[in-house]
């Protein structure tokens, strides 16, 4: 009756907009959104800029399957002066639907403009930018929780203020989190992660440890506090608990192995198989273990990685190598390379640390042999960045620009080592004259560390680089962040894992002018040293 009431009222004054529009409503109520169609464009016909006719046509025809025309509606809508943060909102959900995040970002953008306080706006910029751009996520989740004051809002920026390397906002963050939620174990855990990248270890691992008590089955957390203990210098019950980071995703091997997990019990004329489960570097630094268990007669097999192959079979440290997509021969058991810290009881006191245990090959030698012959002085070789694919490479890689004080030291030549996407720095920072350029001939692992062979110091970030040299027992200078992972320790300037190894480390989070500084001098007092004993 009421329906029938309002069309006799709309037939005496078809221009009413809010009757259409009741109407429309009335007939989606109903359940029936094609009858709900013509009365919802007769109200948007009345007041074309009035973006509440314009929002319920679009959702109508959202809910009948036409997307392209319900953003059709609103995009006509806000051309017609409908400038409402909802309709804006709603046409840039629309977008991000269709796979078009580049035109729903200008528009979530747009209606916080006109109401910055914006929930809805805010919350889904902040998801898009999460899987574009971590940094500017983090910022707006961070204005969300400040608007909304919720725990799982100040939970969700502080995460991702985490992720985004801002520790100083990021645990503040997670402590509201935490002071409105105490029971949160994920939160816990990510203040874990927060102080464990400003190497706070005792402190990360107390907060790892609450939310383990939480959660007993949060693998995060138990991998966290792992790594909190092993940079203590903790290693047996750090890789103990390490050993949860195979519960998780990021860990997961290339390929699926069909023998059982090794217990780490010797078996003298088993065949074990050690396989790569990250890295580059990681295989690198422990495979060390291999020539342990074949001198205790166990045959071992290695899979992973086809550039590492090469240099493997030459240094003659494993049985066999295969890469990832190679068959395999029987073998009794397998084990994850990064595994066999905790497998052979590892502890700060029994790394094994005979090097070399790398080796080029003898026609990788020969094709360098005498490539480094005519450069002048001390030659260093340099790395700036590593791969783009590891996920915290911004915050481990300094990048050219600030390691520009290590090239034209007086009595000395710089190599660049540096290939893929970090050459494009050269375009931005013109290197000095004098400079040489090995960064393209690099092929493969044999091939590079025969390179590596032919200089007096390699310099590098945590890369793959410096594993490589560390285990050719090369001299080598490593740069650290201020949160650098468990492997390097704290405090130190040398590693355990690797003697030629000296380590600088940052004093301020993101500053490498500090330990460049300090790099410079002892390169430059080394360089004078040569040319005195040169002069004798």
């Amino acid at each position: 009756m009421a329906r029938k009431a309002l069309r006799q009222a709309l037939a005496l004054d078809p221009g009413r907009g809010d009757g259409w529009s009741i109407l429309g409503v009335a007939a989606i109520g109903s359940g029936d959104a094609v009858g709900a169609l013509a009365p919802f464009r007769r109200s948007l016909c009345s007041a074309p800029g009035n973006p509440a006719y314009a929002r319920n046509l679009a959702a109508c025809l959202k809910r009948l399957g036409r997307a392209d025309e319900a953003a059709a509606v609103l995009h006509r809508a806000a051309l017609a002066g409908a400038l409402a943060p909802d309709l804006l909102c709603d046409l840039a959900d629309l977008r991000l639907g269709s796979g078009d995040a580049g035109a729903a970002l200008p528009l979530y953008r747009a209606a916080l403009l006109l109401a910055p306080d914006h929930a809805r706006s805010l919350n889904n910029l902040a998801e898009t930018l999460r899987r574009r751009v971590m940094p500017a996520a983090a910022a707006e989740l961070a204005r969300l929780a400040r608007l909304r004051g919720t725990a799982p809002a100040w939970a969700a920026a502080g995460t991702e203020l985490v992720e985004a390397g801002r520790i100083e906002e990021a645990q503040p963050a997670l402590c509201r989190a935490l002071a409105l939620d105490p029971a949160d174990p994920a939160s816990w855990s990510n203040l874990g992660f927060a102080h464990l990248q400003r190497h706070r270890a005792e402190a990360s691992a107390a907060a790892f440890a609450h939310a383990r008590r939480l959660d007993p089955a949060l693998a995060e957390a138990a991998v966290g506090q792992g790594s909190a203990l092993m940079l203590m210098g903790r290693l047996r019950e750090g890789a103990a608990l390490y050993e949860e980071r195979l519960r998780l995703p990021l860990f997961q091997p290339p390929r699926r192995f069909d023998r059982p997990d090794w217990d780490g019990s010797i078996r003298p004329g088993a065949t074990l198989l050690i396989h790569a489960d990250r890295g580059i570097g990681d295989a690198i630094q422990f495979i060390r273990y291999a020539p342990i268990l074949r001198a205790q007669g166990m045959r071992v097999l290695f899979c992973g990685q086809e550039s590492l192959l090469g240099l493997l079979r030459s240094s003659g440290i494993v049985d066999a190598a295969f890469g990832y997509d190679d068959e395999l021969p029987p073998y009794d058991m397998h084990a994850h390379v990064m595994s066999l810290v905790h497998r052979m009881g590892t502890g700060l006191d029994s790394i094994p640390a005979d090097i070399p245990y790398l080796h080029a090959s003898q026609a990788a030698k020969d094709l360098w042999a005498g490539r480094a012959a005519g450069l002048e002085g001390l030659k260093i070789g340099i790395v700036w960045a590593g791969s783009v694919h590891f996920r915290y490479d911004r915050v481990r890689s300094p990048r050219l620009e600030p390691l520009l004080p290590l090239f034209g030291i007086p009595g000395a030549t710089a190599v660049v080592l540096q290939f893929g996407q970090g050459r494009d720095d050269m375009a931005k920072f013109p290197l000095p004259a004098g400079t040489v350029d090995w960064g393209c001939s690099l092929q493969g692992m044999d091939n590079t560390a025969a390179a590596l062979g032919e200089l007096d110091v390699v310099i590098s970030s945590c890369t793959f680089m410096a594993h490589l040299a560390g285990a050719l027992g090369r001299p080598v200078s490593v740069l650290l962040h201020a949160g650098s992972e468990w492997r390097w320790l704290r405090g130190r300037e040398e590693s355990p894992w690797y003697p030629t190894a000296r380590l600088y480390r940052q004093t301020a989070p993101g500053d490498w002018s500090g330990p460049v500084e300090r790099l410079r001098a002892d390169l430059a007092a080394l360089a004078e040293r040569r040319i005195a004993l040169a002069g004798n």
